[in-house]
């Protein structure tokens, strides 16, 4: 196996173990709920709890990355995980189980722009499918919480399934660390703060970043609505148990995995670099997907399976192409700090949709918050159209083709 390959497995190991949870605590929704005795809201502060976390610490684990190099933060960031994950059983508090799952967040935040990183720095060509095969890591590792941490919880207990998630995490990071080496930068001394600094500054200001941004700060609403609101649809909405919910969230996922791999062969192979039209397709899927769960009635079990399919291709399946295109408008020396912007903003949602996603359904209904949210999904176009409209070719596609 060539090296750029074992990097890219590696780096995809670390991430599907960092996504059992970050991915499928969705799945362990009922149990929550039931557990905690827990209103919508309450749920979707669990929620928000992880990517607040993630939020306040992404730009600056961007920049840890581009000072210190992916390998050091790859460790940082699944040891604080575990910690967190295995911290939640120690008291059996609502207000507990919300701090343990913010500092989980925190440790997420670094996941991306690690990974980002090492893509860039190895792979000049198939940048795209590579980055969608590292993404690739997410919809798995979700998919395995999703099929396993049910499962777990059932047979010895919510805590069980906390300590079950922390194992699971903590050995793939392992293995990433003990096998991974940095790309040769070329000799010289590590790029200084201030540096790093000044550049995210100008990077911030950058218009492809804003604007692809701006739309997957709008397709991770959907995705965290899926992650979150899907499975107590099912149950509450469809009339079906917890396992057959279960089962409709894999399919999600399992979808999601085809959506990551899928968009980045079309952007790379088939338009040459471009990520924008895709990315407008995408936020037109999830809105169909999310418009269909909006009037699902009880016994309408195939189009929910067909809708969480849809639903996982496009609003669980764009995150290849963002890391692609914020890594390329960073280039090799700011790709961590490109994503770790984008990112902020991108869990600055996040935190914000499952709250606004469960306050909406408390008040009204879940078939409000879907359509609502079904909306926004389709607003998601607005930049990535206007980008493409307003920016010369060179310049769309970031640094250059995939």
């Amino acid at each position: 196996m060539s090296e750029r390959w074992r990097v890219l497995a590696l780096m995809t190991g670390a991430q599907a173990g960092a996504s059992v949870v970050q991915q499928a605590l969705g799945s362990l929704s009922p149990v929550l709920v039931a557990t905690f005795a827990l209103n919508k809201a309450q749920l979707g502060v669990v929620f928000t709890a992880m990517f607040l976390g993630s939020m306040c610490f992404t730009a600056i684990s961007g920049v840890l990355t581009d000072r210190w190099g992916e390998r050091r933060l790859v460790l940082w960031s699944g040891v604080l995980m575990a910690f967190a994950l295995l911290a939640v059983p120690l008291i059996p508090a609502y207000a507990w189980l919300v701090a343990a799952i913010f500092v989980f967040g925190v440790g997420y935040a670094a996941s991306t722009p690690v990974g980002g990183r090492a893509i860039l720095a190895y792979f000049d060509r198939d940048r795209g499918f590579a980055m969608g095969i590292r993404q690739t890591g997410v919809p798995v590792g979700g998919l395995f919480g999703a099929l396993t941490l049910p499962l777990v919880a059932s047979a010895f207990g919510l805590r069980a399934a906390f300590v079950f998630a922390a194992i699971v995490l903590i050995v793939p990071t392992l293995v990433a660390y003990a096998w991974y080496r940095e790309a040769d930068a070329g000799g010289g001394e590590p790029a200084s703060f201030a540096s790093i600094v000044r550049g995210m500054r100008a990077l911030a200001r950058d218009p492809r970043l804003l604007g692809v941004t701006l739309t997957c700060m709008v397709l991770v609403s959907t995705q965290i609505s899926l992650n979150a609101f899907l499975t107590i649809t099912a149950v509450t909405d469809v009339a079906l148990s917890a396992r057959i919910a279960a089962l409709a969230f894999a399919t999600a996922h399992v979808f999601a995995t085809f959506g990551r791999l899928g968009w980045g062969y079309v952007s790379d192979r088939v338009l040459g670099g471009e990520r924008l039209v895709p990315l407008a397709i995408i936020c037109v899927l999830a809105s169909l997907a999310m418009g269909t769960l909006a009037v699902l009635g009880r016994g309408a079990v195939i189009p929910l399976f067909v809708a969480a399919a849809v639903l996982g291709v496009s609003g669980a399946g764009w995150n290849g192409l963002f890391a692609a295109a914020l890594a390329e408008v960073g280039g090799t020396e700011r790709a961590a700090s490109a994503l770790g912007i984008g990112l902020t903003a991108i869990f600055g949602a996040s935190a914000v949709a499952p709250a606004v996603f469960g306050a909406v359904a408390d008040a009204t209904s879940l078939r409000i918050s879907w359509t609502a949210f079904a909306t926004i999904a389709l607003l998601g176009v607005i930049p990535v159209l206007w980008l493409r409209t307003h920016l010369a070719p060179a310049r769309r596609s970031a640094t250059g083709e995939g």
